[in-house]
């Protein structure tokens, strides 16, 4: 997503499945008819090498110009995929290709409109959750919107409220910023039935399903999926895309 669109959609990306995340996040499921090498303990077979790949090609995909990714982001997506309870070398192309939209290619870490309008949107993502002093707009890869959201990724990661308290650190931290991005897919989109059948438009509409698969952004869903087939390959090899559970 241009990076203007990123930021402009975060809320409707991060807390569109709020009410999910806590009855959800601890759920599991099988990963249905996958057909993807390698295991959960090397990473179903993915380096750096791939991630590199699969970045550059998505970009070339929706001719994004996307900045190759560094060494930091690769490796903090490595070892966060047990978080996001990821189980197929599909799965994982799945949320990556959502997250570089996410992301504006792994650019964005924090909403670009709320970097130059701070005051703005402090006070248009207030809540009564709140921490004092704190503002909860869109950080980490997902964008994750909203202090409940902050609270229950915080809670479901670290079983504290370190996230609620320092917000920024999901903006500021490599780390934190894919763990957050792995706690939502984790919570509200990878139990999904569709998504482990590896229908790649069910991963889009539990993320942002009313306005990209039911409302007038359908051509940014698309878009998400223009990446998706460059990125299943470079992990999957074999595996052929599917597009259904979205728009069509």
């Amino acid at each position: 997503m241009p990076a203007s669109d990123t930021a402009a959609e975060a809320s409707d990306t991060a807390a569109a499945s709020d009410t999910e995340a806590a009855s959800s996040a601890d759920e599991s499921s099988q990963s249905g008819n996958d057909s993807s090498s390698g295991s959960s303990g090397d990473n179903f077979g993915i380096t750096c090498d791939k991630f590199n790949d699969a970045v550059s090609k998505a970009s070339k995909a929706i001719s994004a110009n996307y900045p190759a990714p560094s060494s930091a982001q690769c490796n903090s997506f490595l070892k966060g995929m047990s978080k996001g309870d990821i189980s197929s070398a599909r799965e994982a192309a799945m949320f990556l290709s959502n997250i570089l939209w996410e992301s504006d290619g792994l650019r964005a870490k924090e909403e670009y409109d709320c970097k130059d309008l701070p005051d703005w949107c402090a006070q248009n993502y207030k809540s009564t959750d709140d921490k004092s002093g704190q503002t909860y707009w869109g950080r980490g890869y997902i964008q994750l919107t909203w202090s409940y959201n902050y609270k229950a990724a915080s809670e479901g990661l670290y079983g504290d409220d370190r996230l609620l308290d320092k917000p920024d650190q999901v903006a500021t931290d490599e780390d934190t910023a894919w763990a957050v991005s792995f706690w939502f897919w984790k919570a509200n989109v990878h139990s999904d039935p569709g998504v482990q059948q590896g229908n790649f438009g069910s991963s889009i509409n539990k993320i942002n399903g009313a306005l990209e698969c039911k409302g007038a952004a359908q051509d940014k869903a698309k878009k998400r999926y223009e990446m998706y087939k460059a990125v299943l390959p470079v992990f999957a090899p074999g595996e052929q895309p599917k597009e259904s559970g979205c728009y069509n």
